[in-house]
C-alpha cells in the first residue's frame, strides 16, 4: 500500500467510526479526540469507560491503532479535516 493509500484508509476508518458513534449515540469518536488531539476546545482529562460495552471497545481500539499506525501529525490533520466538514 503506497502512503497516499494509507491516509485515504486512516481518513476513512475515522469517518466511520464517526458515523457510527452518531448514529449509535456513543461517545467513542468524541472519547478518541479529546485524548489525541490537544488542540480540540472541549478538551477533558478523563473518559468514563463503565459506559463501553464491546461494541465501545471495539471501536476505540480502532482509533488506537490508527493512531499507532499513522502517528500524532497525520491523525491530527485527519480529525481537523474531519471536524471541519461539518
Amino acid at each position: 500500500m503506497d502512503n497516499q493509500t494509507i491516509k485515504e484508509t486512516a481518513r476513512e476508518t475515522l469517518a466511520r467510526i464517526r458515523e457510527e458513534s452518531i448514529n449509535l449515540g456513543v461517545s467513542v469518536y468524541q472519547d478518541f479526540i479529546y485524548i489525541s488531539h490537544n488542540d480540540y476546545r472541549d478538551y477533558r482529562n478523563t473518559i468514563d469507560f463503565d459506559n463501553y460495552g464491546y461494541l465501545e471497545f471495539c471501536l476505540f481500539a480502532e482509533c488506537l491503532n490508527l493512531f499507532e499506525n499513522n502517528g500524532y501529525d497525520e491523525l491530527t490533520k485527519i480529525i481537523d479535516q474531519l471536524e471541519n466538514i461539518e
